[in-house]
């Protein structure tokens, strides 16, 4: 199997002001924060049916079929071979923290725009959350009876033998 070359991050060509804006996209996750502490690695890989509405119920639901299964085997293989890969090949992991200390934060250092005594704003969603908590308690898992999430939900999910 043969992986395609690294890509610098996408740009979008107009910005406000006529010039390049910078990288667009991304995962919507704390990846940035820890790839400036430490050498990170990306893997992407297809886990759930192309061309869903993203943050949406039926994202979440499809996670549940047989097509995002078996994206998540091949993303897990995926994940396992690199792990591999870094374990038997040290002089990788080596390369990696020279890139990272070299170039990637040679001369841009990590700030975090999180203060040590900052708190999260949990009241911003107070109203919601009391609406809303009393109505989500049944769909918590409770791994004391059930085997899975998806036995709990009554999901019985197609296996092949």
């Amino acid at each position: 199997m043969k992986l395609r070359e690294l890509r610098a991050p996408r740009v979008q060509e107009k910005g406000d002001e006529g010039g390049n804006i910078g990288p667009t996209g991304g995962g919507s996750d704390d990846i940035g924060d820890i790839s400036w502490n430490v050498p990170t690695i990306v893997l992407r890989y297809p886990s759930n049916i192309p061309g869903g509405p993203g943050h949406n119920w039926a994202n979440g639901v499809s996670m549940a079929t047989p097509i995002a299964h078996k994206g998540v085997i091949a993303g897990a293989k995926a994940q396992a071979f690199t792990m591999l890969d870094l374990v038997l090949h040290p002089d990788l992991v080596d390369k990696s923290w020279d890139y990272f200390r070299n170039v990637q934060t040679k001369t841009v250092k990590y700030q975090s725009f999180i203060r040590p005594g900052d708190k999260p704003a949990t009241w911003l969603n107070e109203k919601i959350m009391e609406q809303y908590r009393p109505r989500m308690k049944g769909l918590y898992y409770d791994p004391a009876k059930y085997a899975s999430y998806l036995e709990q939900l009554g999901i019985k999910y197609p296996t092949l033998r």
